[in-house]
């Protein structure tokens, strides 16, 4: 299985437009172009998913959302609590388990966890973050479901991606 770990776009600070709240902080309007752009460098490049799940976040689901419109993805896009800011790896591997049939996935989320993610497939430690900037994608291939040992195929940022979709 591949697994792409997205990092959400950028958003808006904390304020009142959001009641001071994470959770309810919205991609900006460079950050939902940059996502749509970023996006389109994944068509580009043929990638697709089986599924797509997100963070519970606006942000992260916003992202989803575009990814998934972009790609003309048709399935429904599932929202995982495990891919929260503070989720725990272990959470977001165990619901990994039941879609341990699935060829290429997409998960969107926040860091530290989704560094956190990424390390514990590489490396089997999730101690670490790895550094993930706004809209960085990541893509492991794993063979084993558990304990989901992977190895680190390639990983883009976002202005990378970008760059794609202009070629």
């Amino acid at each position: 299985m591949n697994i792409h770990l997205l990092r959400h776009g950028i958003a808006a600070p904390l304020g009142q437009e959001n009641n001071f709240q994470d959770g309810q902080r919205v991609l900006t309007a460079e950050g939902i172009v940059k996502v749509r752009q970023a996006a389109q460098g994944l068509k580009k490049l043929r990638i697709d998913f089986d599924l797509i799940a997100s963070s519970p976040l606006v942000r992260a689901q916003q992202t989803a959302e575009i990814v998934a419109e972009t790609l003309k993805f048709r399935q429904l896009l599932v929202e995982w609590n495990e891919l929260a800011p503070d989720g725990p790896v272990d959470g977001a591997l165990t619901r990994l388990l039941n879609f341990r049939d699935r060829t290429s996935v997409l998960l969107v989320g926040h860091q530290p966890s989704i560094g956190c993610l990424a390390s514990y497939l590489i490396f089997g430690d999730p101690r670490v973050s790895l550094p993930f900037k706004k809209g960085a994608l990541f893509c492991v291939q794993s063979n084993e479901a558990p304990p989901w040992a992977g190895e680190l195929l390639w990983t883009l940022p976002s202005r990378m991606l970008r760059q794609i979709a202009e070629l």
